[in-house]
């Protein structure tokens, strides 16, 4: 049985934009990944709300995503596989980061996953790694209360821009890459969080390419 651990944010954490609190167990995507791929492999869902890639947040303590990484990665370990989803958080504008700025955050996650999951394997490999773009921030951020913490406009520009950046680092950790806003898209709600329909798209797809990863 392989181990496949999805680390993210709240769109892994499964938050429900409607109701303030998570969606049921069934309906989020990284419980239909592990539905699908049944007794192949267990499937870990870490997300937070609020994570960032490396930001700390001082009106919401323990969001740094690389903080707690390092014993994440030795908690479950060892891990074939790490679904890496982050970098929506790091655009509001109190962390001031740019989308270069998030996708270095993204290249340090991704060498501690290179570096840590190793000592946990006992073939001394590193766990493969799925890197995800998150999903677009919705094109109606500027006409919710919720758009401002985002920076309205700034932040559906840097969301549009985090792709290429995030396929340029994976490419160079040779690493696999999937652009989420392609399977997947915010609530109108509050132009952040995903809708049922889009974790069902969203698990498919992540489905799809866990098994070609691992070959399960």
């Amino acid at each position: 049985m392989k181990t496949i651990l999805c680390y993210g944010d709240s769109n892994t954490y499964g938050y429900n934009p409607e109701t303030g609190f998570r969606y049921p167990y069934e309906q989020r995507w990284t419980s239909i990944l592990q539905k699908n791929l049944g007794d192949s492999a267990i499937v870990i869902p870490e997300g937070l709300n609020g994570r960032t890639t490396c930001f700390e947040d001082q009106i919401r303590p323990g969001r740094n995503g690389a903080v707690y990484l390092d014993p994440c990665l030795h908690t479950h370990g060892p891990i074939d596989l790490v679904v890496l989803m982050l970098g929506t958080n790091d655009m509001k504008i109190r962390f001031q980061a740019t989308p270069t700025d998030i996708g270095k955050g993204i290249d340090r996650l991704i060498k501690m996953i290179l570096s840590i999951t190793p000592q946990k394997r006992e073939d001394g490999t590193s766990s493969k790694i799925l890197l995800m773009s998150p999903p677009y921030l919705g094109e109606n951020l500027c006409d919710i209360p919720s758009g401002e913490e985002m920076g309205y406009q700034r932040g559906i520009e840097y969301s549009r821009r985090l792709a290429p950046i995030y396929e340029e680092w994976a490419r160079f950790h040779q690493i696999n890459f999937l652009d989420a806003a392609k399977y997947a898209k915010a609530s109108e709600l509050d132009a952040c969080h995903l809708t049922v329909q889009s974790h069902k798209t969203l698990g498919e797809m992540v489905t799809k390419k866990c098994r070609e990863i691992l070959d399960i």
